[in-house]
């Protein structure tokens, strides 16, 4: 495997305010449990140990997802698993509110969860870092000789045939 050219990872801001949220559930954590021990109520510690569960949850949504282009793959790491698309199979990737969608085969094949765009960008029209990163992908791919095809929704571009 190539080491990753270029890596993109959950929005920065996304990732601050996750972190504050899992550090105040620790703080908490244990204050309802330093609180619950000292008057003797050790029955009511069982759900406060769910608290971690829902950090870990958090941190695995957050900080996990990633998507990583090498000189020859993209390899879109979500919190279900990793997947690896061969570039010259791309032939479209599209930036929506779910994520980067990949077409591979005539259909969408591929989401990569770490770079999404907003709602209001794609009622707007408006581009931003997720266009920029298909962009990116949809580049590289044309490098490797795959019939890629520019986003939805620039003039005169037809969607992939779903027929096939």
């Amino acid at each position: 495997m190539d080491a990753p050219l270029v890596r993109w990872r959950t929005a920065t801001s996304t990732r601050i305010v996750v972190g504050l949220i899992i550090v105040v559930l620790a703080v908490f954590e244990a204050g309802g449990v330093a609180n619950l021990v000292d008057q003797g109520v050790t029955g009511a510690i069982v759900p406060l140990l769910l608290f971690p569960f829902f950090a870990g949850w958090l941190w695995w949504i957050a900080f996990r997802p990633s998507i990583s282009l090498t000189s020859t793959e993209l390899v879109l790491r979500n919190k279900r698993g990793t997947e690896r698309v061969d570039l010259r199979t791309i032939e479209s990737v599209m930036p929506s509110s779910e994520g980067l969608v990949v077409f591979v085969g005539g259909r969408p094949a591929y989401v990569g969860w770490a770079v999404q765009k907003s709602n209001l960008a794609l009622w707007l029209g408006r581009p931003g870092r997720a266009d920029e990163v298909a962009e990116q992908i949809r580049q590289a791919a044309l490098a490797v000789g795959a019939p890629v095809r520019p986003a939805f929704g620039l003039p005169d571009v037809a969607p992939p045939d779903s027929s096939r």
